[in-house]
């Protein structure tokens, strides 16, 4: 009996602890089969796509950090002479490549751009400088080794027949007033870009580079918007000091490079007037401006389209007579 009671007993232990350990080897992951306990869902994290005028500012952000130079003819001239010569294309209309042009040089309208060759080193020209100024800028953007022809055909050739128009100091500045008190801008939201139906970065940067065209305003055309009080940004590229001692009213001041930072004193619903010295710097301005979003123009001539004071417009106007009068072919 006292046998059987203590085997009764121990039964009753083992079995006793055979329940109390379930709970822990459940825990711990122990036996056949296990519990999968419900958790928490983490929140999920979902970045924002970029807007095409993020897309196209990022870009001509890069393109700011190397922007375009200019080439003195003089330079051009030395390297085709020594066989040297860069992929030379005429922006001028068909009629007047065919009276004379730049030898080697192959005429593309400005629409033609993203024809050109991307493994050449290419240098465009036009008539004064500042519509290859504009398709400088727009090449640049879109990643080609691009150079512009200073003061274009007016630099290269002396003959009439051939750059059929320049910047001439008797005919073509104006005395316009100036001011001596800086301004500051306004304050204003970015543009919103609609150019494609594309998500494809390459192909929003295209179809904001084809929305370019060379539009420009005179001296005389910008002072009379100006007496008249019409809405528009003015922007004035040349160096500080050259502000300082006198610039169109009304006028902000930065250079090319600091662009992207002072969009917010741009009005994006009202024109936008540029200029620098000649308009070469103002062209590009405008150009990647008109990428953004913005109906920008460059000012014809630039400061010396303005003033015929030197102390204003920093001398550095064209001459005519500083032409070289190198060859040219048909």
């Amino acid at each position: 009996m006292r046998l059987k009671l203590w085997i009764t007993l121990g039964s009753i232990v083992i079995l006793l602890a055979s329940l109390l350990s379930m709970p822990v080897l459940t825990a711990c992951g122990g036996g056949e089969e296990t519990t999968t306990q419900p958790t928490a869902t983490s929140p999920t994290t979902t970045v924002a796509e970029k807007s095409e005028f993020d897309i196209v500012k990022a870009v001509i952000a890069d393109y700011l950090t190397s922007p375009a130079s200019n080439m003195k003819a003089s330079d051009l001239h030395m390297a085709i002479a020594e066989g040297d010569a860069p992929y030379i294309v005429s922006l001028r209309s068909t009629a007047d490549y065919a009276k004379g042009h730049i030898p080697g040089a192959v005429n593309i309208a400005f629409g033609e751009l993203t024809t050109l060759p991307k493994d050449e080193e290419i240098l465009v020209y036009c008539y004064t400088g500042q519509s290859a100024s504009f398709a400088a800028a727009v090449l640049g953007v879109l990643n080609y080794d691009v150079t512009n022809l200073l003061h274009g055909m007016s630099s290269w050739s002396d003959d009439p027949d051939v750059y059929v128009s320049r910047f001439d100091p008797a005919t073509g500045q104006g005395n316009f007033a100036v001011e001596t008190t800086a301004n500051s801008g306004g304050s204003y939201a970015m543009p919103v870009l609609n150019n494609t139906a594309s998500n494809d970065e390459a192909e929003i940067v295209l179809a904001a580079a084809k929305t370019v065209s060379p539009k420009y305003i005179t001296a005389a055309d910008l002072n009379m918007k100006i007496a008249e009080s019409e809405d528009m940004t003015i922007i004035d590229l040349r160096a500080a000091e050259n502000y300082a001692a006198g610039h169109i009213k009304g006028a902000i001041n930065f250079g090319l490079t600091a662009l992207l930072d002072n969009l917010g004193k741009i009005n994006p619903d009202a024109p936008v007037y540029v200029y620098c010295y000649t308009g070469h710097t103002a062209a590009q301005a405008a150009a990647l401006l008109q990428m953004l979003g913005y109906d920008a123009y460059s000012v014809k001539f630039g400061m010396c389209g303005w003033s015929s004071d030197p102390d204003i417009n920093a001398g550095k106007c064209f001459d005519p007579a500083s032409a070289a009068g190198y060859a040219t072919e048909k």
